[in-house]
């Protein structure tokens, strides 16, 4: 008698099973590639999320995703940001009939209409950029803005990599010495409003800075100059100009007397 019952659940458990995939778990497969419009190349790293699914994921290395929703979703909603980059935001009809392709546009970063006060006196936000380098420079003017790191062909590349453009040679055998109007053997880098190491300054990429200056220091003769690697996210410029940070005119003082 038992065995009579647990055959006749064993039976209704398969049944059951035999059901529920074509009720329960039938998935719309959403996937799709992300890439820049300026070269087509695939971004890395872009957060989507999927409007009204409390889900949120990320491109990988070939800018590419891949999710699945329940069969009964007539449609997806998804929103697509990354750094550099103008936001997206689009829906589509489901089941679709192929991978989507999401092409982002650059962001422009517009500073030149923000004012900020210094000593009293107002400036425009590149203006003030340019006199803070200015204050510690003794050397020849090296500065790159928007528009020069957008030109960059390579926007997914290192920011250490944009740095040639600039006329300066980043050296040999020592990844973080670099040739300004001299050698320099150990730079100091400064992202935002930051001394950061070597390693973090190069984990940047170019799509994420709207503006480069390079500042050297004359000293005493025989020896090597000092150097400066100032580059500013466009995310911190925008707040700056929104006035939700604020960027000191004079850097704290990383090099003790020299500033």
């Amino acid at each position: 008698m038992y065995r009579q019952r647990s055959s006749t659940a064993l039976g209704g458990a398969l049944f059951a099973l035999a059901v529920v995939p074509g009720s329960v778990l039938s998935q719309h497969v959403v996937e799709g590639l992300v890439v820049a419009s300026s070269d087509g190349m695939p971004l890395e790293d872009v957060t989507i999320r999927v409007l009204g699914e409390n889900l949120t994921i990320g491109t990988d290395s070939a800018g590419f995703f891949r999710f699945e929703l329940p069969d009964d979703r007539p449609g997806v909603a998804l929103d697509v940001e990354v750094i550099g980059y103008e936001s997206f935001n689009r829906t589509w009809i489901l089941p679709l009939q192929e991978p989507v392709r999401i092409v982002l546009r650059q962001e422009a970063v517009e500073l030149e209409g923000i004012e900020v006060e210094v000593d009293g006196a107002r400036m425009s936000l590149p203006e003030m950029l340019e006199f803070r380098a200015r204050s510690i420079q003794n050397g020849i003017p090296r500065k790159a803005t928007a528009a020069d790191l957008r030109a960059f062909e390579h926007q997914e590349a290192e920011v250490w990599d944009f740095l040639p453009s600039m006329n300066v040679a980043t050296g040999t055998g020592c990844p973080e010495c670099m040739m300004a109007s001299g050698r320099i053997p150990q730079p100091k880098f400064v992202v935002d409003d930051r001394e950061v190491s070597f390693e973090e300054f190069r984990s940047y990429r170019v799509g994420e800075i709207c503006r480069v200056d390079i500042v050297t220091i004359q000293i005493p003769f025989g020896s090597p100059e000092k150097g400066l690697v100032m580059a500013y996210t466009c995310s911190f410029l925008r707040q700056v100009a929104a006035g939700e940070r604020r960027l000191p005119i004079m850097l704290p003082n990383i090099w003790g007397e020299a500033e």
